[in-house]
């Protein structure tokens, strides 16, 4: 056995007290008398209270010993090392993303991760450090190497679960860098294991835990709510996909400006999708909602919002399983309104759109619009690719091409890409050693770009010339906008783009309440709730209202049955943690004996012992 804290035998000083408490015995004041004879009782009595007398057999006294004994070794946190612990400097990463909110774990998945974390903060022993680090769209650093277990609580408590995706990749390269010159880190991942899939090679010195939450699949989604305006008539298609292994009936409530305008019953079977239109609304319609009547684990995608927009607003479609970079490029458009989607969520009839992104991927049936297609995949449709070259380091630019204006190629370079067979229909923007990368043309009535690398294997978004591309791309596979007080949205931020006479911006939250903005504008706003958003643009003579909506329904945290990491380099993957030597802590167990024995002696004293 071993001790936390030494100086606690210091209160072993109240053993002797207690002692010496028992043997001075309170003296009695002396009395003239006639006759001792009626008093000898009470003067063998008086000879037994003198003080410093020899101590006789006492059980009151026993337990108030036996009491303050457990007390002391209580104070003094003794240990016993055991298996099942931690490592010298445990990073602990928490998972917040909206998986995360699901109530298959009592109250929901975040709050047992809590739990789990907190147990590991208890369990860390006197020279054990520990680094906190929050998992959600963003990576954050709670507290860096602490051994204070109160503030790594109090850094813990302020954690809160979000609805977005889990970015694992930013978190393994911040944990690669602290632990690169370590040799007695671990790494704690608390996690349902629904992240974003690591692309890069990423491997970690130090041995790595993957606590998995969860342990159910119940769970169905709104995966996408589109409308688009057809003159006076509003039409909205909802797309519901069950996830649970199990089949299940659910009823579809749709509402037109919060008013109830139908309710669909709805069966599907296990992992099926359905998609539901509606071609009669109210006309005038703004602000359409869907929502599903069945409760199941994750009821944070259980409704969805869409907004009636106008008929001439440019808007685009990006289909993706996450590109950060194109959202950004395609949300500095001027007068264009970027919508998300997934390849499973995609559907030919999601109209309503003036351009279409595709990106790693391209439907069996392409839509009539105008198209741009990043890193296309083998067997495809449109183009035809050729084998994955390795390294390029320099590309060149084919003639002076308009597309190409003001786009600077120093510093591109790629560290794997598919040349491209450049179609008849087609020209080549951009070349290695005389194999396109970029080509550009109309096919089959339509505007179609193609490049043939993933952004994610270049240094290309890094580069300034990079929006500037996307923006000549915009300008030629999109009309010109007609509104220069243009609302982006991408993620979880709205991009502000305000006319030069705009006074104000009045933000609205879906709860009511507002936010007021003065000149110099923010580019971007923060928004975490999902809903309806409202922008107000107050100018001089009049007020421009937008609205964005923000939804939750994700393909990757809908599906919430717990799964490992999608990380090729996870070579240790636990549910309950390797079994490593740690301490573990009695002082609770003596504390309860310590109560236990002066109850003990408050009956023994009750009943005269």
């Amino acid at each position: 056995m071993h001790l936390l804290n030494p100086a606690g035998w210091w209160f072993a000083a109240i053993i002797p007290i207690i002692i010496i408490m028992y043997l001075l015995k309170p003296r009695y004041q002396e009395q003239l008398i006639s006759s001792t004879y009626l008093w000898e009782q009470a003067l063998r009595d008086i000879e037994a209270s003198q003080p410093w007398q020899r101590l006789k057999r006492n059980l009151l006294l026993f337990l108030q010993l036996l009491a303050a004994a457990f007390l002391v070794l209580a104070l003094t946190r003794p240990y016993f090392p055991v298996a099942g612990g931690v490592e010298s400097h445990v990073i602990a990463v928490l998972d917040s993303s909206g998986s995360m909110r699901a109530t298959d774990v009592s109250p929901t998945r975040f709050d047992e991760a809590c739990r789990q974390v907190e147990k590991l903060i208890n369990e860390l022993g006197p020279r054990d450090e520990m680094t906190l680090i929050g998992m959600g769209t963003r990576t954050e650093v709670l507290a860096a190497r602490s051994r204070n277990r109160g503030e790594l609580r109090r850094a813990l408590n302020q954690v809160q679960v979000g609805a977005g995706n889990a970015d694992l990749e930013a978190v393994l390269s911040l944990v690669s860098s602290l632990t690169r010159e370590e040799d007695n880190a671990l790494l704690v991942i608390f996690s349902d294991g629904h992240t974003i899939p690591v692309k890069s090679k990423i491997q970690l010195a130090c041995p790595v835990e993957l606590r998995r939450i969860g342990r159910g699949d119940d769970n169905t989604a709104i995966m996408t709510l589109a409308v688009r305006g057809e003159g006076a008539r509003t039409v909205t298609m909802a797309r519901i996909k069950n996830y649970s292994s199990q089949p299940v009936e659910t009823g579809l409530e749709l509402l037109a400006d919060e008013n109830l305008v139908d309710v669909r019953e709805l069966k599907l079977k296990a992992g099926a999708a359905r998609d539901v239109f509606w071609e009669e609304l109210p006309a005038g319609t703004e602000v359409v909602q869907a929502r599903l009547t069945r409760p199941d684990s994750l009821n944070l995608d259980n409704q969805a919002w869409a907004v009636v927009e106008k008929s001439d607003e440019s808007k685009v479609l990006l289909v993706s399983e996450g590109n950060i970079f194109m959202e950004k490029a395609l949300a500095l458009i001027p007068g264009v309104k970027v919508f998300k989607t997934t390849p499973d969520s995609f559907n030919v009839e999601m109209g309503g759109y003036q351009a279409y992104v595709f990106d790693g991927w391209l439907p069996k049936e392409l839509p009539a619009q105008n198209m741009l297609v990043i890193n296309p995949p083998p067997g495809n449709p449109l183009v035809k690719v050729g084998e994955e070259h390795g390294i390029i380091e320099q590309m060149t630019a084919v003639g002076e091409d308009p597309l190409l204006k003001y786009v600077e190629l120093e510093g591109w370079q790629l560290a794997r890409s598919r040349p491209i067979n450049c179609p008849n229909w087609a020209r080549p923007l951009l070349e290695h050693e005389k194999t396109p990368l970029l080509v550009a043309g109309e096919y089959a009535n339509r505007r179609v770009a193609v490049l043939g690398f993933d952004l994610h294997d270049t240094n290309i978004p890094l580069q300034t010339g990079f929006p500037i591309l996307i923006n000549n791309l915009g300008a030629w596979l999109l009309p010109e906008p007609t509104d220069a007080a243009v609302l982006e949205s991408s993620g979880d931020f709205i991009r502000l783009a305000p006319r030069t006479e705009t006074k104000e911006i009045i933000l609205t939250h879906p709860g009511g309440e507002e936010q007021r903005f003065e000149p110099p504008f923010p580019a971007v706003l923060p928004v975490a709730e999902s809903g309806v958003y409202c922008i107000a643009w107050c100018m001089e003579e009049e007020q421009v209202v937008s609205r964005v909506a923000k939804n939750p329904g994700d393909n990757l945290e809908s599906d919430i049955k717990p799964r490992s990491l999608p990380w090729s380099g996870m070579v240790a993957s636990s549910g309950e943690g390797s079994r490593r030597a740690t301490n573990r802590e009695i002082w609770p167990w003596l504390l309860g004996l310590a109560l236990l024995t002066l109850v003990g002696e408050w009956e023994v004293y009750r009943r005269g012992y």
